[in-house]
């Protein structure tokens, strides 16, 4: 029976380390990225109340859907960043454009979070864009 002979392996060294990294990446991109199908929800949920509702109701029911989805930074009455909740989205994230020869419906959702990569203060930017175009209804 052979004993250990207590030398470390450089390739189990770097799978170990690329396992690490990517479990910590996770647990700091996944929530983002939920947050994401949370938009997209409320993307199609506004697409399918297009046909009965104008622009600006629409815009207000994506706001409304995703204000308690997620956090966002920012700046309080002291010109400090500070974390609330919801993704702060404003009618200015929200594109709607409706044809004016057919029924087509084209909703455009474009906004970015800011991201801590914990325990240090970097801060990475991640842009989404959330599109659902056709024929509500079909």
């Amino acid at each position: 029976m052979r004993h250990p002979s207590g030398k470390i392996s450089f390739g189990g060294l770097v799978l170990l380390i690329l396992v690490v990294g990517g479990l910590y990446l996770g647990v700091m991109l996944i929530p983002v990225y939920a947050d994401n199908f949370d938009v997209k929800e409320a993307v199609a949920v506004a697409f399918n109340r297009s046909p009965t509702s104008d622009d600006d109701m629409l815009r207000k029911v994506i706001i409304e859907r995703t204000s308690q989805v997620g956090t966002h930074w920012d700046t309080d009455k002291f010109d400090q960043d500070v974390l609330v909740p919801g993704l702060g989205l404003t009618d200015e994230n929200i594109t709607i454009e409706r044809s004016t020869v057919s029924p087509n419906v084209r909703i455009e959702v474009d906004y970015e979070r800011r991201v801590q990569l914990k325990p240090t203060n970097n801060v990475r930017v991640i842009r989404f864009h959330v599109v659902k175009e056709g024929i509500p209804g079909k």
